[in-house]
């Protein structure tokens, strides 16, 4: 009988196999990315949106790690095990979508959606894991991290092109099974270039036999530990990078495309070409720890030192500049901890892979529900790089001392500076504004929210990360009239719906109605309402008031424990192509709200023409128009308002309060002290509203994909006032009965306000731009319209007419200036302060046409009203442009003084 032979080191793969087994690993990387991203966006419709991304991103990781640890405990049969697992991968991917979306048209309590949700989204990663270590075992460990590196890329591929270009084109369905495609093409591609059997001993690394270890190698419990905190570090980073990429991006679906990426990319170079750096056993593994202490700190710093240039141009690298710097020495861990073990290489690998499974469930959790809420992102930060510290002790017994000693400190260092440093949340672009005087500023687990006094327009406002969510402006009287429409319209409105609290003004409105008795507000952050006492001017403090309940948490959800209670549901939520508030207009959100409704109860929207293209502007009115049996589309100022029932109720003169009460004073201001005032907005019914070629649902929530053409801002709002003039109908007979004769003549004059503002808009943001519309109107001239307008009482008509004549004043003093006519500018900026009393920038304008007049002393009086409104306003665009115009530093420098001098 032969002597058993001792199986030496394994031998290496060809070059041939080692490029089919990178490709195969892009492959599986490309295929999970692109699944977690459609899976987690479709997942917080169970788990709940506000704790869906932390959760899920959690859940993700960890399940993903289980299914390497799984993966790798066999050593036998890779072929087989390959194709297997790229077999369950490919039909978890679209599986879990759609059991997803199930669960969330179904009425599962709380704790089992949770419970749901959770299990779901392990479905889809769990085989999504097993790629890796399957892969090193067939590579015979000769290119781990190699293969991290293209499995990294190839998650960055996923996340583009699967994860967004094809839900946009067809579909997130047809998106989840290309992803499943792409993992069946790995396994395939993996197995047809493994070898048909593998040596019975383990591999044998550089450090001699796995057998006799060598004296202070890391123990494989040890190495997992570190994995785990670098993991949970890692983690957390992400879910941080997430929450600066909405501040410095914008929260839209293509800036989180853009940070997702730039965090694959930062991890995939760590792996692939830090590892041939570092020392090449544990003690690069404390250096890849030490510079992401550094990194961290980077992150902190970086973005407030301005080298986060030009975000909205290069959205990848901005988020690159964010990111990169913390994630790329963590993304060496795995690798340099890898080659300085022993055992064979899949299940080596798979072995530590499964240590991420407690790092994942402690890293986005902690930061997402404690660390961020209780320290800012700063604090967070730093608190992540301490994590180094019990990771060096671990390494104690494989490196030397001072070595430790030496990037302890670094580490303690560089998170006493991140904590002591500025908020990075506050150096971002649009909260550093200098225009802003903060007034406070709240991070809690969804958003970080400020409230700001706004000296360039005169207004406080408030945002929810970089996006600005209401103000106390005329340009947002919208908000009173989603309060108290629905409320004249319904007979007997007494437990209305609210959601989306913001600063409260519809709220408010609402509970300026003595016949509601219940008022339910829905809200997601709980930051949000503690601003509420900025802006008592608007809410009247109905958070205090009696008939008040708030409820804290996904709106949606919460609707579905209503069943059959409110009277009215009146809703502002953020807009609809935020990934964040889609599954607030899709077809099935609309059913649940209607299920909310008692018999007779009626729902009301608003959505924005000037922010949405028109695609999806027609797209979100579809779905609400044929989600109700009666509706109608109202247009108040340039806002559109929706309203559904079981049917449109008439206009009841009984509903609208006599001259003498308080309440008629409030809707007077607003144009519907009477039924002609609604009748007049009324645009078209729902039925009249042409069908969409693709429907906006939970399933396909495609507007969330579609990228913004430029100068689309300044475009928007002429061409869907456009298409909202080419569908106008007649007011129901009803509400024409109900208006009177005189009504009737006020519906005639605000169509022809709509036109005017139609034809102002195209003026005034398209042609004065040079930019030029798809479609020649079929417009007159705008002074047609103003003339025809003139005399008309109704406050609308009158808002409209002193904001033309503010932009003409305006743009006419500055070109009188720019012509060496000071007189004259002085004059016409005098009439744009009259009517913008609280726009600094105006009177700072005023102060350079005084001085260039020869009347300093105006201009001192001009410069000092400008910088007591906003007293950084020499920072600002308008104010550096003026600065360069001329206007005296002695001037400005006093002006300053004086301000500071009067003190807030």
């Amino acid at each position: 009988m032969p002597s058993p032979r001792r199986a030496g080191p394994a031998p290496r793969a060809g070059w041939i196999t080692t490029v089919a087994l990178l490709a195969a690993s892009a492959l599986a990387g490309a295929a999970g990315l692109a699944s977690e991203g459609l899976l987690l966006s479709g997942a917080g419709l169970v788990l709940g949106h506000g704790r869906a991304t932390a959760l899920g991103l959690a859940v993700w990781i960890a399940a993903w790690a289980l299914g390497a640890w799984i993966a790798g405990r066999r050593v036998t049969a890779t072929r087989r095990a390959l194709f297997l697992w790229g077999s369950a991968a490919a039909l978890a991917a679209p599986l879990a979508l759609h059991l997803a979306l199930l669960l969330a048209r179904s009425a599962l309590g709380e704790s089992v959606a949770l419970v749901a949700g959770i299990l779901v989204v392990a479905l889809a990663a769990l085989p999504q894991g097993a790629f890796l270590p399957l892969l090193a075992r067939a590579s015979r460990a000769a290119q781990v991290s190699a293969l991290l590196g293209a499995n990294l890329l190839g998650a960055v591929v996923g996340a583009r092109w699967i994860g967004f270009d094809l839900p946009a084109a067809w579909g997130r369905p047809a998106a989840a099974w290309c992803a499943g495609g792409l993992a069946l093409a790995a396994g395939i591609l993996g197995a047809l270039r493994s070898p048909r059997e593998f040596p019975q001993a383990v591999d044998r690394t550089h450090h001699g036999s796995a057998a006799a270890p060598r004296s202070g190698a890391l123990s494989a419990r040890r190495a997992g530990a570190v994995v785990a905190l670098a993991t949970a570090w890692m983690a957390g980073v992400e879910w941080i990078a997430m929450r600066l990429g909405s501040l410095w991006l914008g929260g839209m679906q293509p800036a989180i495309v853009a940070v997702l990426a730039a965090s694959l990319l930062s991890l995939a170079a760590g792996a692939a070409l830090l590892p041939c750096i570092l020392p090449r056993d544990a003690a690069g593994v404390a250096w890849a720890l030490a510079l992401a202490a550094v990194g961290g700190l980077y992150v902190t710093l970086g973005p407030g030192a301005g080298l986060v240039t030009d975000p909205e141009a290069t959205p990848l690298l901005a988020a690159l500049a964010i990111a990169a710097p913390a994630l790329v020495p963590l993304g060496a861990v795995l690798p340099t901890l890898y080659r300085s073990l022993e055992g064979e290489s899949g299940r080596r690998l798979g072995d530590l892979l499964l240590y991420e499974v407690w790092g994942a469930l402690l890293g986005v959790p902690l930061v997402h529900l404690w660390l961020v809420p209780t320290f800012g992102i700063g604090g967070a930060l730093g608190a992540l790089a301490l994590l180094a510290l019990p990771a060096w002790a671990l390494l104690a017994p494989a490196v030397s001392g001072r070595m430790l000693v030496a990037a302890g400190c670094v580490a303690i260092v560089s998170a006493g500076a991140t904590f002591a440093g500025r908020e990075p949340a506050l150096a971002s672009p649009k909260l550093s504004d200098p225009a802003f005087e903060v007034l406070s500023f709240v991070e809690d687990r969804h958003f970080a929210v400020t409230v700001v006094e706004d000296g360039a327009r005169g207004e406080r406002a408030l945002l929810t990360d970089s996006f600005r969510a209401t103000s106390t402006g005329p340009d947002y009287d919208y908000m009173r009239v989603l309060g108290h429409l629905p409320l004249l319209l319904h007979p007997a409105p007494r437990r209305v719906g609210v959601l989306a609290f913001g600063t409260g003004t519809t709220a408010g409105a609402v509970a300026r109605h003595p016949e509601v008795q219940h008022i339910d507000v829905f809200e997601l952050s709980a930051a949000v309402c503690d601003t509420a006492p900025f802006f008592e001017e608007v809410n009247g403090g109905v958070l205090d008031d009696r008939r008040t309940r708030l409820h804290l948490g996904d709106g949606r959800r919460t609707l579905a424990r209503l069943e059959g209670e409110l009277d009215v549901l009146t809703m502002e939520p953020l807009l609809p192509d935020s990934p964040f508030a889609i599954y607030l207009y899709t077809r099935e959100f609309y059913r649940r709200a209607r299920a909310s409704l008692a018999p007779g109860g009626l729902v009301c929207q608003w959505v924005p023409p000037q922010a949405l293209e028109p695609v999806t502007f027609d797209a979100v009115i579809h779905a609400f128009t044929r989600a109700f049996d009666a509706s109608a589309v109202l247009l108040f100022g340039t806002q559109v308002v929706l309203v559904g029932g079981e049917e449109l109720p008439p206009l009841s003169p009984a509903r609208f309060p006599l001259a003498d009460e308080p309440l008629h004073d409030h809707l007077a201001a607003l144009g519907i002290a009477d039924a002609a005032g609604i009748a007049a907005r009324f645009v078209v019914s729902g039925g009249g509203w042409p069908e969409n070629p693709r429907s906006l649902t939970d399933a396909d929530p495609w507007v969330i994909y579609r990228r913004r053409p430029l100068h689309a801002g300044f475009t928007n709002l002429p061409l869907n006032l456009g298409m909202l003039r080419r569908r106008e109908e007649p007011p129901p007979s009803t509400w024409t009965v109900a208006a009177g004769a005189a009504g009737l003549a006020r519906v005639e004059a605000i169509r022809t306000l709509r036109r005017a503002r139609e034809a102002w808009s195209r003026v005034w943001e398209v042609e004065r731009r040079g930019l030029e519309l798809p479609s020649a109107p079929a417009l007159e001239p705008i002074e047609v319209y103003v003339a025809r307008l003139d005399g008309l009482q109704d406050p609308e008509v009158r808002r409209f007419g002193e904001r033309v004549q503010f932009q003409r004043a305006y743009q006419a003093g500055w070109d009188s200036l720019v012509l060496g006519e000071p007189r004259v500018a002085l004059e016409l900026f005098r009439e744009a302060q009259r009517l913008r009393p609280r726009r600094a920038a105006v009177h700072l304008h005023a102060a350079l046409a005084a001085h260039r007049a020869g009347e300093p002393q105006v201009a001192r009086e001009l410069a000092d009203l400008a910088y007591e409104l906003c007293p950084r306003l020499l920072e600002t665009p308008e104010g550096v442009r003026l600065s360069k115009l001329g206007l005296p530093a002695g001037l400005l420098r006093q002006a300053r003084e004086n301000a500071h001098g009067r003190g807030p």
